[in-house]
């Protein structure tokens, strides 16, 4: 397939080629939710026939080609083992016919399966809506704050590979000079978040640039930036956590150093610094409050995987219904093959002979 020109801007390449990976992976849902939200940003336009739209349909199909699979493949998806251990169904006597028991038994573990399945399934494709939502919101304020983010980018280089107080000084200054409002900070607290917890992020990275906000956070306090330490707390549980947990120990003391450092300034209120104390548990909060943040995209995607599983298990029990009837109507005879059930039955006359039935 030939591709059409991309767009120069890189920015706004990344903004559609990251919406067609989501809209293949998750379905057409994602690209209408983004249409109605971003109706009215200009960045957005491709989506109703704008200048790259042939780009982004191009992608968007190259991306449905790599989600189909071989007919013969029986995944669906690449799924990861479950957390659980489930015991595999008891192995039918190829001599005898599955009892009540085994059946029944045996449904309940490909119940048990396709629930897994399905629970997956679903807290992928919640992630990955809830990161869409997130990438929107950061090209919202981009758009909202004409902040230019790539003069930061070059800013935080020197000081990830560096980190001396003169490039840390320079970091900390442009954020200082560009926290007008709000939103700015937002932006800036938000580029800092995606930054360090890239899964890509070495620790250097991580170390250097939590040493960066260690410094704004300080002037913070002194200069009394409340926006600007606002938008650091919003952002500070998944920064902290996520280079605590991604480390050894070792690694891990230089960056409690800066725990202690925070606590004793008072630079967070008590429930944030709990989080920062136990890293597991601040990690699973942080992400449980952008299940709530953005439940306008989860809550119809959870809804439909709680009717799927609904199905499943009344499925389920519709068949274990049926087989009691006929345990308690008599002996229960094997079901006939599909080429059985084409053949004509034949019948044992009184005298013992088998003839066909009549017409």
């Amino acid at each position: 397939m030939d591709v059409p020109n991309p767009p120069e801007d890189q920015e706004l390449r990344n903004v559609i080629d990251k919406l067609a990976q989501f809209v293949a992976r998750n379905g057409p849902e994602f690209e209408k939710m983004t249409m109605e939200k971003q109706k009215d940003n200009p960045k957005f336009s491709f989506l109703f026939g704008g200048e790259y739209f042939s780009y982004y349909k191009c992608k968007l199909a190259m991306e449905q080609q790599q989600h189909i699979y071989n007919p013969g493949n029986k995944d669906v998806v690449d799924i990861p083992p479950p957390s659980m251990q489930l015991v595999p169904p008891p192995p039918i006597p190829l001599s005898a016919a599955p009892s009540i028991d085994e059946l029944i038994q045996q449904s309940q573990w490909n119940l048990q399966q396709q629930e897994q399945h399905l629970h997956t399934l679903r807290q992928e494709q919640v992630t990955a809506a809830i990161a869409l939502a997130m990438e929107q919101q950061i090209q919202k304020l981009l758009l909202e704050t004409q902040l230019d983010i790539t003069e930061l980018d070059n800013l935080l280089q020197p000081i990830i590979d560096t980190c001396t107080k003169d490039a840390i000084s320079a970091g900390k200054n442009w954020m200082f000079n560009n926290a007008k409002s709000p939103q700015h900070c937002e932006l800036m607290a938000s580029h800092l978040r995606n930054r360090i917890t890239v899964d890509s992020a070495h620790f250097e990275l991580r170390l250097h640039l939590i040493y960066l906000t260690n410094d704004v956070l300080h002037h913070c306090q002194r200069k009394q930036q409340k926006d600007l330490l606002a938008a650091l707390q919003k952002v500070v549980v998944p920064i902290y956590c996520t280079s605590f947990l991604a480390v050894e120990e070792e690694k891990q003391q230089k960056i409690t150093r800066l725990l202690q450092l925070w606590e004793k300034n008072g630079y967070f209120d008590e429930d944030t610094i709990q989080q920062l104390q136990n890293p597991a548990l601040g990690l699973g909060q942080y992400q449980a409050s952008l299940i709530t943040e953005y439940a306008a995209v989860v809550q119809p995607m959870q809804l439909a995987f709680q009717q799927q599983i609904q199905a499943l298990k009344t499925q389920h029990e519709k068949f274990v219904a049926s087989l009691k009837q006929q345990q308690q109507a008599g002996p229960v005879r094997p079901a006939a093959t599909p080429a059985e059930a084409d053949k004509t039955p034949s019948m044992t006359t009184q005298a013992g002979k088998r003839t066909s039935p009549k017409n």
